[in-house]
């Protein structure tokens, strides 16, 4: 299983050292944000061999999302600004799958880690809506299915990321840093786990729905 709370931790101090260091600049160029929410998989079908029986197709339960973001503005104007940023996402649990069939894992955690492009319209409205586009690298951490030896663990893939969400202006104030609300969506295409069964397809969608708080400095 992987460490993603404490790897989540450690990119929340690494967020709040970003903002220490930057504080001394007038302009708020630079956004955090620090966002929670549920990670939904689609269900996959199972490849079954000529004139065998159908396999029951595998299906994923929702799973906790713990997510980290930075962005820094490149442009902005009173209609839109564009943003270049890294996102980090990671399970704090594993993803289960519901009722696994045999020789199937029963879950996997993920790492998601994404260099990305955000453009944001209305950026200096009360609210402001985005669209981002990014792409990077997935790691997924297989559970050995029951029974079997010799289980090969641990996938590295690429990953496409599209998401669309909605920011806040700065409502509070803490510790000096304008602080607002962020919701969004995003779908994290990659490669796919081991499963211990062949299935159709070599990508599956990560849909990530979170929301949480967004720092500027």
């Amino acid at each position: 299983m992987i460490r993603a709370s404490r790897v989540f931790l450690f990119v929340a101090l690494v967020v709040c050292q970003i903002y220490l260091a930057a504080s001394s600049f007038a302009q708020s160029r630079n956004e955090a944000g620090l966002v929670i929410g549920s990670t939904v998989t689609p269900s996959l079908g199972v490849t079954t061999s000529p004139g065998s029986a159908r396999a029951p197709d595998l299906h994923f339960q929702s799973s906790l999302a713990l997510g980290a973001e930075y962005d820094r503005t490149l442009y902005s104007s009173a209609r839109t600004s564009i943003a270049a940023g890294v996102d980090f996402l990671a399970s704090p649990f594993d993803v289960k799958l519901d009722h696994p069939p045999a020789f199937t894992i029963p879950g996997y955690a993920y790492i998601f880690l994404t260099p990305h492009v955000r453009v944001k319209f209305r950026p200096e409205n009360s609210f402001s809506p985005w669209l981002l586009l990014g792409g990077g690298y997935a790691r997924f951490r297989e559970t050995s299915p029951r029974g079997v030896t010799g289980f090969s663990i641990g996938t590295n893939t690429g990953a496409l990321e599209v998401g669309a969400g909605l920011d806040t202006k700065p409502l509070v104030k803490i510790l000096r840093i304008p602080i607002g609300f962020r919701a969004e969506v995003r779908d994290f295409y990659s490669g796919r786990p081991r499963y211990g069964v062949s299935v159709p397809s070599n990508g599956q969608n990560n849909v990530v729905f979170t929301g949480g708080l967004l720092l500027r400095f």
